[in-house]
């Protein structure tokens, strides 16, 4: 990296460098400033020590000042003064910068030096809106990411109780309905415009079986498959597992019920976005020992492989249930997407 060396007649400064040449006016090593009618040139070299030798024409000895203070000082005097050179033309105005300041402001705002790396230090413009959200949301810690994904499965699940409460007191279906649109998935729903279903019916839970048993399970999973993916990557898996599971859901609903039942099909619950947390980690770390119900030790390829199979058979061979198998079946497929996806870091 080349370093400039501006010298002036009276004035001396050096600077101490690994490498220092000036190219001024396209030549390489030698540099001319026009003082008035005079023509003096300098002739400037560098070495590790950076030192330097000046020849003026009209014989003049160049007399180095004692301090290197008193020679910045003088050389930001000639920069911001101009005309109190001796016999300098004074074709620019009063106020106006000297040729040398001019040209080196004009060299900074066209260097494409390195910029700082600090981020408090560099414009928030600068940076894409979708990283600063993905840096964002790895900013929090893993427990405050997983206690929000609790807390607002719960949320939800007061609001199915007290929506009910309110039915049976009251006779206000209001509430209820409200809950029906907006936090389960159904082709009504659907086709009415209210895709968002899709995603927010994977914190929804009416039983309490049903949210205990799920949030268990993201209370053991969602940690490891955290510190793997960051905060970002996690919720990424999360939603995406939870929205293939929904439409997974849907469509065999569409393909193996009459047309009316399939209308009035609906489905909701985080079972879909945490088997896909879990396949994506068997998938990852298929010898990791799983504890089957919390006693027996089973593989984690060998646990997913279960759960794929049972489900299958649910979703095939069972009829009339309240558990959705094909939306499980969804959520372990779309887990296996994912980390086919990224699996180049697992390797």
């Amino acid at each position: 990296m080349s370093r400039r060396l501006l010298v002036a007649p009276r004035l001396w400064t050096s600077c101490r460098t690994e490498a220092t040449s000036f190219a001024f006016r396209g030549h390489p090593t030698r540099t001319s400033f026009a003082i008035g009618q005079d023509q003096r040139h300098l002739y400037a070299s560098s070495s590790s020590t950076a030192s330097f030798v000046s020849r003026i024409a009209a014989g003049t000895t160049f007399n180095p000042p004692n301090t290197a203070a008193h020679a910045f000082s003088r050389l930001r005097t000639a920069f911001q003064r101009p005309s109190s050179l001796p016999g300098a033309p004074s074709s620019s105005p009063p106020h106006a910068p000297s040729p040398i300041l001019r040209r080196l402001l004009h060299s900074s705002r066209t260097s494409h030096g390195p910029r700082s790396y600090y981020p408090s230090l560099q414009s928030p413009r600068s940076q894409p809106r979708s990283s600063s959200l993905v840096a964002r949301l790895n900013s929090f810690s893993p427990n405050t990411i997983l206690y929000a994904l609790v807390a607002l499965n719960v949320a939800v699940f007061l609001a199915w109780q007290y929506a009910h409460q309110v039915y049976q007191q009251y006779r206000d279906p209001s509430l209820l309905r409200s809950l029906q649109n907006n936090f389960t998935t159904s082709w009504r729903n659907i086709t009415q415009g209210r895709v968002w279903c899709l995603l927010t019916s994977c914190f929804s839970h009416e039983g309490t079986g049903h949210i205990l048993m799920n949030l268990l399970s993201l209370y053991f999973m969602g940690p490891p498959v955290i510190m793997m993916l960051g905060n970002a990557g996690f919720l990424s898996l999360y939603l995406f597992s939870g929205a293939v599971a929904s439409l997974t859901s849907l469509l065999f609903s569409r393909l193996s019920l009459p047309h009316s039942q399939s209308l009035a099909y609906s489905a909701h619950g985080a079972s879909g976005a945490i088997y896909g947390c879990l396949s994506f980690f068997a998938a990852a770390y298929p010898r990791t020992t799983f504890l089957l119900f919390f006693v027996v030790p089973v593989p984690a390829w060998a646990c997913v492989a279960g759960i794929l199979g049972w489900d299958l058979y649910g979703a095939l061979g069972r009829r009339g249930g309240t558990t959705d198998s094909a939306g499980h079946v969804g959520g372990v497929v779309a887990g296996l997407m994912w980390f086919t996806l990224l699996r180049g870091r697992f390797r």
